[in-house]
């Protein structure tokens, strides 16, 4: 499965794949195309999958309200 998350520029979805590679799975691979962030992931099951995407959407809230914080406070 692949998603995209878009960003407003490719530094943007860099620093979004920096917060979220060190917690991904193996089978989770996060890339960086023109300004989207890349998520593919062979999970071998459809319950793998969904929860992987869930537990993802989470961290890259948390990622995207801690960066947009510190944006606001400088």
């Amino acid at each position: 499965m692949v998603a995209r998350r878009p960003c407003a520029d490719p530094e943007s979805a860099e620093r979004l794949r920096r917060a979220l590679v060190a917690d991904t799975p193996s089978y989770v691979h996060l890339e960086v195309e023109g300004s989207d962030l890349v998520v593919r992931t062979s999970a071998t099951s459809a319950r793998t999958v969904r929860a992987t995407f869930e537990d993802l959407l989470a961290c890259v809230q948390v990622a995207e309200r801690t960066a947009r914080s510190a944006t606001e406070t400088k």
